[in-house]
């Protein structure tokens, strides 16, 4: 088995500090994205812990070991880092799913790596899905939000969507609707971790997801 299958998303990674060969400019953009990743990584790891309404600016700039005035110099408003914070999470989200399933030798690896990286979010970044579960609340009430939040579900169903596309052209895959079977294993995915992060004591979280896994690839693997 690859060893991308099994692979932890790096949610928030940590960027590299600025070198010092760079010019004066080149320096000064660095160290700028370095201080938001900073403040970003703080933000997404005290939400994840206090949750979006019991932190404040002050426990993101303690945790960044930042003052809150620089907090303010990079992001104009609480608002703004929030949203710059779930830009960060779904870029690095969908940066490393398209980074493994480029590993994957064909089509059926593909499928087999994207369903694994999507179900160990429940047991490997449980944080992931607390900031995400915080900032779905918000939703109905945040319009930049809840753009965010459709184009990471889009962009799941887009991935898959096109593994199944790859594989009906080169006989791995059944001629099947792939917006429904996408759709159907989003929705699949998201209710098993909800009610995994709700009890994990209700059920044998592996079986499920492997019985779930095996019923796709039933639907959609051409017979022999």
């Amino acid at each position: 088995m690859s060893k991308s299958k099994n692979r932890v998303m790096p949610i928030m990674q940590v960027r590299s500090k600025p070198v010092r060969h760079m010019d004066r400019a080149q320096r000064g953009k660095q160290i700028a994205a370095y201080r938001k990743g900073q403040i970003t990584r703080a933000a997404y790891e005290v939400i994840a812990e206090k949750g979006y309404y019991n932190f404040t600016m002050m426990d993101i700039a303690k945790r960044a070991g930042v003052s809150s005035g620089l907090i303010h110099h990079y992001f104009k408003d609480k608002e703004n880092m929030l949203v710059t914070l779930l830009r960060e999470m779904q870029y690095n989200i969908r940066n490393t799913t398209e980074r493994a399933i480029e590993q994957a030798s064909n089509p059926k690896e593909q499928l087999e790596i994207f369903m694994n990286l999507a179900f160990n979010l429940a047991e490997k970044e449980r944080e992931y899905l607390y900031v995400t579960y915080d900032f779905l609340t918000q939703i109905k009430f945040n319009e930049r939000m809840q753009r965010i939040m459709s184009k990471l579900y889009r962009g799941y169903r887009e991935t898959m969507v096109g593994i199944l596309r790859a594989g009906k052209e080169q006989g791995i895959f059944r001629d099947v609707d792939e917006h429904y079977i996408a759709t159907l294993f989003i929705s699949a995915m998201l209710g098993i971790e909800l009610q995994y992060i709700i009890d994990n004591t209700a059920f044998f979280y592996r079986e499920y997801t492997s019985r779930i896994k095996k019923y796709i690839f039933d639907l959609v693997l051409a017979s022999n």
